[in-house]
């Protein structure tokens, strides 16, 4: 069983607030609203209003987490990371259409990828980037213990799990070099040089 990891500021896991918000949120009000009216076949004043309504009802009932971001964006780096999903997405797309002609069946593997961080901002993002790549599922994300879960085409051995650990764990670290504040990505390289 892994320990459940340390935030990269040094902060114990347990004083991370989790809190949920209460009050107005606009925007996802704006978003169930939008959503609901495009559901129906035309937009109306009716389908306007109502999806207001549920939208408010919605956000209250469910109020959505509050996600801590205390970086900046780098320009630069959101290029490269564009790049890498880019070339990840092209090279898992040829390797999928080779399985499909391949007379053998495919092995796969269900891998659990403990990540450095614990962000709900960044698990987000890196487990969206690595599901959006063909041949890969995130199956679960874990808040807790910053765990992601992954089904993988055609990889099996002790190798290709370890290559596939390391993979998720670069697009972590490109999403933290995007994102992060100077000490996130900090404190990133001082785990990365401690093997973990």
């Amino acid at each position: 069983m892994n320990p459940r990891p340390q935030p990269l500021d040094g902060a114990s896991p347990d004083t991370l607030p989790r809190r949920r918000r209460r009050s107005f949120q606009p925007r996802a009000i704006l978003f169930v609203a939008l959503a609901w009216s495009l559901f129906w076949d035309r937009i109306t004043w009716g389908n306007i209003v109502s999806g207001l309504l549920i939208g408010l009802l919605v956000t209250l009932a469910f109020p959505l987490p509050s996600i801590e971001f205390g970086g900046r964006l780098r320009l630069h780096r959101l290029l490269l990371l564009v790049l890498h999903f880019l070339r990840d997405l092209a090279v898992a797309s040829v390797q999928v259409v080779l399985l499909a002609f391949r007379p053998r069946p495919p092995l796969n593997s269900v891998i659990a990828v403990q990540l450095r961080t614990h962000s709900d901002f960044y698990l987000t993002i890196t487990s969206e980037l690595v599901g959006l790549v063909p041949g890969s599922t995130v199956i679960e994300a874990r808040r807790a213990s910053s765990i992601v879960y992954l089904h993988l085409l055609d990889v099996s051995g002790r190798t290709a799990i370890e290559q596939a650990r390391a993979h998720v764990l670069e697009i972590e670290e490109r999403v933290v070099r995007v994102f992060g504040s100077s000490d996130e990505i900090t404190a990133l390289e001082k785990l990365k040089e401690e093997g973990r």
